[in-house]
């Protein structure tokens, strides 16, 4: 079942997040190690206004457990999301006004992260997720969805020009190359339900 998530599983999708996302959590944290990232995670997606916030979660459940995450936002949306992480960055690295890398165009409605379980992956919950999601944009009115895919992980690019996601352009993300693909929402009605 695809649901919005709560915060009772914070637990659970926290992992999954540092699965997907890697180092940038150190960016996102301020921290230099996955043990002082954690817990300040833990703090984003508890939180009612973050851009890792179960608010922007979706996750697929798997009797009773949290199996897979998809995190997306209004990208126009990300200077109030990030207002209260890019204070806790600045004072965790001790820098003044420390700003994070632009990650989509104002227009998109961005999927910030994409995750499964390594027991579950391969079974196609990456592209229920996805279509949850986009059939959630459809009827929110949204008409663009944008994600970027790091250039070293053509797997998970083909998953998302299986869904139908198309290249715009390459971004630059803290020095790395990524791949910006869009999903124009008007191509494709989406059977997938959220509940």
């Amino acid at each position: 079942m695809i649901r919005f998530a709560k915060k009772e599983d914070t637990k659970q999708i926290v992992p999954l997040i540092v699965q997907a996302i890697e180092d940038i959590v150190f960016m996102l944290t301020g921290t230099s190690s996955y043990d002082q990232a954690t817990p300040i995670l833990e703090y984003y997606v508890q939180s009612e206004q973050n851009r890792l916030s179960y608010r922007n979660c979706l996750v697929k459940e798997h009797e009773g457990q949290v199996v897979g995450v998809i995190v997306a936002y209004p990208s126009s949306d990300l200077s109030e999301l990030d207002r209260e992480m890019l204070k806790i960055i600045s004072k965790n690295l001790n820098i003044e006004n420390v700003k994070v890398d632009r990650e989509a165009d104002d227009q998109d409605f961005y999927i910030d992260t994409l995750s499964v379980h390594p027991d579950f992956q391969g079974k196609g919950i990456g592209t229920e997720l996805l279509e949850g999601l986009l059939s959630f944009a459809e009827k929110k009115g949204v008409t663009r969805v944008s994600l970027n895919v790091d250039q070293n992980k053509p797997s998970a690019r083909r998953l998302y020009e299986k869904v139908g996601f198309k290249y715009e352009k390459v971004r630059s993300i803290m020095n790395h190359p990524y791949d910006y693909l869009v999903f124009p929402i008007s191509k494709k009605i989406f059977q997938t339900k959220v509940v």
